[in-house]
């Protein structure tokens, strides 16, 4: 029988980890759990074996698990797994609109540049972060009704502020965001989602014009490639389990990669091969979204497959972004190293607190998701 008990235990270990310590006006209604009866209390101290029983009698579940009692294994499968998700997050923001990940990078520039931009050019830089917020809260350029995203204020204040950080060596923000001044500030310049579907061929006889077909976003080829390669590293820490397999002739019991896990990985990176155009156009894309893939982004990937694969378009509105535990990796040399050439391996993964709010996790997310590379301390 196929297992998944894997998946669970990913999923368990990062809702435990998220749940908030007991205070100190929680701990005494846990008391009374383990306390005798008042019928049956004795004058003296009751044996502390009965005190333990209730709780040594309790089955433990899956979200008792705590992440560090995971196998080093299963903690790797957990982070290759979520840097897979942050890589696929940052390419489902390119179906949104094609420059959505300039407008972001280049108004990130500005906001970086905030605490050397004079007071009175402050004003289009609160406009920017609070553009940035709501950006990344509907994961794109329009909303859930399909309405784009306006930057409050106007040109004249964004300029202001360009050429304020130009003084502090960002000289090429100005130019950046002029190109991109239609997008930001009028509601005419691509006022609905492009259609990354082919265009109609017009009718014999009539002299439309006849429509260019769609070009796949800048970059999109290079972000798919980082999501397949995290993909593939997850590969190698599918956790083997038990099973009845054929060896000259023979039914023997091995030890082998999880099979679910397998397909399912296997599965995501031939739909990661398709033509750029052919994903976008893919209605299963939709899950490509930290919103829609749960508390547990790795495992919520993982689960998700079977729709991805099979074009099932998410129902329903996306939650809203929450505050996540991060995975903190830890590298080694490898035992393979030759000479002066030094190779790390992942030798380790700890889990550690949420970031402090979502515009510090998003930071840390989006750099996350385009980096190839295991982002050790």
């Amino acid at each position: 029988m196929q297992r998944k008990w894997v998946l669970a235990i990913l999923v368990a270990s990062s809702l435990l980890a998220q749940a908030p310590p007991p205070t100190l006006a929680q701990a005494p209604a846990q008391l009374p759990v383990t306390e005798p009866k008042p019928a049956e209390a004795k004058p003296e101290a009751p044996a502390a074996p009965k005190l333990q029983e209730p709780s040594t009698a309790v089955v433990k579940t899956p979200q008792a698990i705590a992440f560090d009692q995971l196998r080093p294994s299963q903690r790797k499968l957990a982070y290759t797994l979520n840097r897979a998700a942050l890589s696929a997050h940052e390419l489902g923001y390119y179906r949104s609109h094609p420059k959505v990940i300039e407008v972001r990078d280049s108004l990130d520039a500005l906001v970086v540049a905030k605490l050397e931009i004079p007071d009175k050019a402050q004003t289009a830089v609160l406009a920017a972060e609070a553009y940035l917020s709501r950006l990344r809260a509907v994961h794109g350029l329009y909303d859930a009704e399909g309405k784009k995203l306006l930057l409050k204020g106007t040109w004249k204040d964004l300029q202001a502020a360009a050429r304020a950080a130009a003084k502090t060596g960002r000289k090429d923000l100005e130019p950046r965001l002029l190109k991109l001044k239609g997008l930001l500030f009028d509601p005419k310049v691509d006022a609905a989602a492009p259609s990354w579907a082919e265009p109609e061929v017009p009718a014999k006889g009539k002299k439309a014009k006849t429509m260019k077909a769609p070009k796949a976003p800048e970059g999109f080829a290079t972000q798919k490639a980082t999501t397949a390669l995290w993909v593939k590293r997850a590969q190698a820490w599918i956790e083997n389990t038990t099973q009845e397999t054929e060896v000259k002739g023979e039914k023997k019991t091995r030890r082998l990669p999880d099979p679910v896990q397998t397909k399912a990985l296997n599965d995501l990176l031939a739909w990661l091969d398709k033509e750029d155009l052919d994903l976008l156009r893919d209605p299963g894309f939709g899950w490509l979204d930290l919103r829609r893939l749960g508390g547990v982004p790795g495992a919520g990937l993982l689960a998700r497959v079977a729709d991805i694969t099979a074009s099932k378009p998410p129902e329903g509105a996306a939650a809203e972004l929450v505050l996540l535990p991060t995975l903190e990796p830890v590298l080694a040399e490898s035992k393979f190293s030759k000479g002066d050439e030094k190779r790390s391996v992942l030798a380790e993964v700890k889990q550690g607190p949420a970031p402090t709010s979502l515009v510090e996790q998003m930071a840390a997310f989006e750099k996350l998701g385009h980096s190839r590379d295991i982002e050790a301390k």
